[in-house]
């Protein structure tokens, strides 16, 4: 089940509870949450006719066909609104900061394109790119001729100096940031595979003068000396041979491109999500206070003077003259910056670094966009809290204590019933039965249903937990932990050390995180006695693998149960952090 059937599945359930007159669990204001949110969020046809049908359900709900709900108290109306429509400065404004927000992924992941094409030999890529780049300035500027892809030793390119490939890789980022601009390139590549360097225009004079000379009765040393005569004669040639490589190059670039330009946001035709901006200018997109939940927050900075978002001190106040656009001075946690709306986009992106955490700023107008950035650090660590989440499920003490838990308290938190008889050792499916990936993608799926019903009601999960463990006879402490591990897996990355580059590791039973950065040669693990091997595998996939076992594939975590034991894997990018923690019971065997 996906995402979005899982929280369509929620919703119904909570309309049946006000239908038979029940307080949903977390309140009809988490109803009406949870209805904006699947309002507004991309669902497929088959989940869209859920939701409208569960929502006819909801306002039929006093008709004859589904009879008188149970309660006798008259069902007050459900608080929504409706998505804010209009072109009003407000919309234009949510629609530039997406746009930004986007450029800024646009410009790190051009970067790190740059750097890796100079890694290429000759450079072949990186000249293509540079021609249609210079090309399509040249037609932006109304300038006819074109520029041929450079010659590998060209000195008046440089690509192969790392400023010239930076400067390179953010103009391009500033053209395909519009729509005008992605249309120039996409035609300055295809003239680059039609034409990569012309023909010199005396080349047929030469290749004629060439095939004669080689018919004059001449001895070896003098038709030698001719044919020098002759291509001194000319000036120096390209090497015909390149063109076919360079054309596969700009094939490679636009698929590339393409990729890239997937998550360009398209226009938002006036409309903006209800409750999305703090001080906002129009009732129904106001935001009524910071979620420190979210991952981005958006601000109307005449609207207020401070704000407090993820623990972070947030003041601003306008600078400049009066009658003029002003610029805005913003303070984050004692770090002061300026803001100027006037500017072009890329000089109104910005990174604060803060002790907490690093934001990515964007400005349009007097509205400002704060996005957490999440490091591949951090990312990785948050992967890490989760993969102690999982493993604390695959614990099998107590007949698997904590994925009974885990289970029952997701129902719990679904609205449904709990049946304890389900849960119950003796009469619930046996846990340890099953074959390991099954009850690993059990575990991991519980995990992360856990995690996104945590973003929608924090407060409320321990309290599902501690209810849960009550109704299942279990001890306090059991769903404390647990309780606390998914907040961890939620919102504290776990902190992980420096990656080395090793072939061979030796993987510490305390559950501390070794960091290792992966190469294409095979990883031998010393974890709990044992040689575990991390490998590709014939399809390229990162597979963990031990002698007289089937491998199990690392998507980007994977949790394996050895005697003694469990092994900790999680995986993003070329960097991989590892983990072997002692089991409290019994342990199965691999995998």
């Amino acid at each position: 089940m996906t995402y979005w059937a899982e929280l369509v599945e929620l919703y119904e359930y909570k309309v049946a509870d006000v239908l038979a007159g029940r307080v949903p669990r977390g309140g009809r204001r988490s109803l009406a949450d949870l209805r904006n949110t699947l309002l507004a969020a991309p669902l497929e046809p088959a989940l869209y006719r859920r939701l409208i049908q569960a929502d006819r359900q909801y306002r039929a709900g006093w008709s004859t066909e589904r009879g008188q709900p149970q309660s006798s108290r008259p069902l007050p109306a459900l608080t929504w609104t409706a998505p804010v429509l209009g072109d009003t400065p407000e919309a234009h404004a949510w629609e530039e900061l997406q746009q930004l927000a986007w450029l800024a992924t646009l410009r790190a992941n051009l970067l790190h394109l740059g750097r890796t094409l100079q890694a290429e030999p000759g450079l072949l890529t990186l000249r293509a790119l540079y021609a249609a780049v210079e090309n399509a300035d040249r037609d932006a500027r109304g300038v006819a001729q074109g520029l041929a892809v450079p010659a590998a030793q060209d000195p008046l390119v440089s690509l192969h100096h790392p400023d010239v490939t930076r400067d390179l890789m953010l103009t391009l980022a500033d053209q395909l940031f519009h729509p005008a601009g992605r249309a120039r390139i996409r035609v300055a590549l295809g003239r680059v595979q039609d034409i990569p360097f012309p023909r010199h225009p005396d080349a047929d004079v030469l290749e004629a003068r060439m095939e004669a000379a080689g018919r004059e009765p001449l001895a070896p040393p003098a038709r030698e000396a001719l044919i020098q005569a002759l291509h001194a004669a000319f000036p120096e040639t390209r090497d015909p041979r390149e063109r076919p490589a360079i054309r596969a190059a700009a094939r490679s670039l636009h698929k590339v491109l393409e990729d890239l330009l997937k998550d360009a946001p398209g226009p938002t035709l006036g409309v903006m999500p209800p409750r999305s901006i703090l001080y906002a200018a129009h009732a129904s997109a106001a935001l009524p206070a910071p979620d420190d939940g979210a991952k981005q927050l958006v601000i109307r900075l005449e609207g207020g003077r401070a704000a407090r978002w993820r623990g972070l001190e947030l003041r601003w106040q306008p600078v400049g003259p009066r009658g003029q656009t002003p610029s805005w001075q913003l303070q984050v946690d004692g770090q002061i910056v300026l803001l100027h709306p006037n500017r072009p986009p890329a000089e109104r992106i910005l990174i604060l670094s803060t002790p907490r955490l690093s934001l990515r700023a964007a400005l349009s107008g007097g509205y400002l966009l704060l996005r957490v950035e999440e490091s591949s650090g951090e990312a990785l660590g948050l992967l890490a809290a989760q993969a102690r989440a999982v493993a604390l499920l695959l614990d099998p003490a107590e007949h698997s204590a904590n994925l009974r838990l885990a289970q029952a308290a997701t129902r719990h938190l679904q609205g449904e019933p709990v049946n304890v008889s389900a849960f119950d050792p003796d009469t619930a499916d046996k846990p340890a039965a099953l074959p390991a990936a099954t009850l690993f993608t059990g575990a991991r799926r519980s995990v992360d249903l856990l995690i996104r019903l945590a973003h929608l009601s924090p407060t409320q999960v321990e309290a599902a937990v501690q209810t849960s463990a009550a109704l299942l006879g279990l001890p306090a402490p059991r769903a404390h932990r647990l309780a606390k591990a998914l907040h961890a897996a939620t919102y504290v990355p776990e902190s992980l050390p420096t990656a080395q580059l090793l072939t061979q590791v030796n993987v510490p039973e305390d559950g501390r995180f070794v960091s290792v950065r992966l190469t294409e040669e095979p990883l031998t693990l010393r974890v709990l006695g044992r040689a575990l091997t991390l490998r590709l595998d014939h399809q390229g996939h990162l597979a963990a693998v031990l002698p007289g076992f089937p491998a199990a594939l690392l998507h980007d975590l994977l949790v394996l149960r050895l005697p003694g034991g469990q092994v900790l894997l999680v995986h993003e990018g070329d960097v991989l952090a590892v983990a072997a923690q002692p089991l409290r019971g019994p342990s199965t065997q691999f995998p």
